[in-house]
Parts: structure tokens; C-alpha cells; sequence
């Protein structure tokens, strides 16, 4: 039982600074640079922390990119709403980013599989003890 105990506890911990290293490590792997698209842009990449970004648009339209919005517009155009975009199509499909992992689903998961499973394991103890075969010693009188 201390065994059971032990190892579900070390789980815990083990997930626990797993969970803590991730978040507190370097979240702005990419920036605003890497979207193509203006509403790519400016919707942001969640999973990479990219929610500030706007496009700026130049020369009539030749010259666009995305950016960030703290950098300086140099007297170009700049959207920060996608309904200001001016190269969206209509009937265009919506831009689909690669799926990614999560670690915290992740997580999750195996915690609940372990719970499901020290569920199992005690119901079964427990329905054991439970048996009606058991017949217990008549004492001689």
C-alpha cells in the first residue's frame, strides 16, 4: 500500500516541475514575421504567445508583412483588425496552423488513467472481501 502511495506521489511531483519548467521557459519561440497572411496575423498564434502582432501594409499594397505592435509603422498603413484587411477573398478557407503539443492534456491524461486505475484496483479489494463463498470454522461445543 506505501508502495501505491509512493509511486502515484512521485507522479505527482515529477508532473508538477514538468509542468512549472514548461511555463517558465522562453515563450516567444517565433515571431510576428513568420504569418504570411493578414488574417493570420493579426488573430496571433496562441500556443506560441504571438497575440500582438498587426499588419502593415506599404506602397499601395506591394510591400506587406506582419509585425509586431510595439515596432514603428514608418508612416505605412497598419491593421490591427481583420475585418481592415485589404487582400482577403471572399470564400477564401480560414488559415489552419499546425497542430502542436500540449502538454498539460498531456498531463492529464496520465494522471487520469492512474486515478481510473487506483479506482480499479480498490473496488476490487473491495468486492473481494465482499465474497459470499466465505464460510467461517464452527467451534466444537
Amino acid at each position: 500500500m506505501r508502495c501505491v502511495w509512493a509511486a502515484l506521489c512521485g507522479t505527482v511531483l515529477l508532473m508538477q516541475v514538468i509542468i512549472t519548467n514548461s511555463q517558465t521557459s522562453d515563450s516567444s519561440t517565433g515571431d510576428c514575421s513568420q504569418f504570411d497572411s493578414c488574417n493570420g496575423c493579426i488573430n496571433g498564434d496562441s500556443a506560441l504567445n504571438l497575440t500582438r502582432c498587426v499588419w502593415q501594409s506599404c506602397n499601395d499594397g506591394n510591400d506587406t508583412r506582419c509585425m509586431s505592435d510595439t515596432e514603428d509603422s514608418g508612416g505605412c498603413s497598419v491593421y490591427n483588425e481583420t475585418g481592415m484587411c485589404q487582400n482577403t477573398t471572399p470564400g477564401s478557407g480560414p488559415d489552419f496552423s499546425q497542430a502542436s503539443f500540449d502538454l498539460s492534456s498531456f498531463i492529464g491524461g496520465i494522471i487520469l488513467v492512474l486515478v481510473l486505475q487506483a479506482g480499479a484496483f480498490f473496488a476490487m479489494r473491495f468486492l473481494k472481501t465482499k465474497d459470499s463463498s466465505y464460510e467461517t470454522i464452527d467451534q466444537p461445543q
